[in-house]
């Protein structure tokens, strides 16, 4: 093997494992409700993509309250950003912890991303389920139905655009019940779906354009893979 190669091969390993290692830093912006900026201690920027939610867009509605409140979680705090991957825009996927604000004796141990859903400033994105552990899925899951049942912060709309919707500048198409399929009940999320048959049908023929995250036409990829 040559120098170079070997050279080359270590890199890669360097490179593999500082991906693979937590960050932290202080928070230095706070971009939107699911997107930060942090600071570490050698003066290197990362920009962060907080996983497990989708905030709504800056020009959506709750779009700035969704920041704001980011960044009364955030701004300015020391924080720590669990991470294995970045995303194809370069940034950092992660959870980030911080340490509560009425709680100047804990550590840092409030999970920012269960925060921004469970307040109703963002949605638990169930696209990437699959990349949640077991427990986070049940966590961001339950706080949604929480914040819903509330009506705390995007909720209090009877019928809130998802942020994937919002984005290819569309809605689940509207049209009364009785220009429906037959078939076609009030289901509207991938966890009411029994198949992926059921999806399909309710995609394609009710128009609920919220099971396809992604926009590839295929919905809720956890039960069409």
């Amino acid at each position: 093997m040559s120098i170079i190669r070997a050279i080359s091969l270590v890199a890669l390993v360097i490179a593999a494992n500082q991906a693979l290692a937590d960050i932290t830093g202080r928070v230095v912006a706070v971009t939107d409700g699911d997107t930060i900026k942090v600071l570490d201690a050698n003066n290197n920027q990362h920009k962060i993509r907080l996983t497990g939610i989708d905030a709504p867009e800056k020009n959506q509605a709750f779009g700035n309250a969704s920041r704001k409140n980011l960044n009364s979680l955030l701004a300015g705090k020391q924080v720590r950003v669990e991470s294995d991957k970045t995303d194809r825009y370069g940034r950092v996927l992660g959870k980030v912890w911080v340490q509560p604000s009425d709680c100047p004796s804990c550590g840092k141990t409030l999970d920012a991303n269960y925060a921004q859903v469970f307040s109703g400033m963002a949605w638990w994105y169930r696209y990437y389920a699959k990349d949640q552990s077991a427990e986070d899925r049940g966590r961001y899951e339950s706080a949604e139905d929480e914040a819903r049942k509330r009506k705390r912060g995007l909720w209090v709309d009877a019928n809130p655009v998802a942020p994937w919707d919002f984005r290819r500048g569309g809605r689940d198409t509207k049209v009364s019940d009785s220009d429906l399929p037959a078939g076609c009940g009030s289901k509207r999320y991938c966890k009411e779906m029994n198949s992926c048959e059921e999806a399909k049908f309710y995609l394609t023929q009710c128009g609920r354009s919220s099971l396809d995250g992604n926009n590839d036409g295929i919905p809720c990829n956890s039960l069409c893979k």
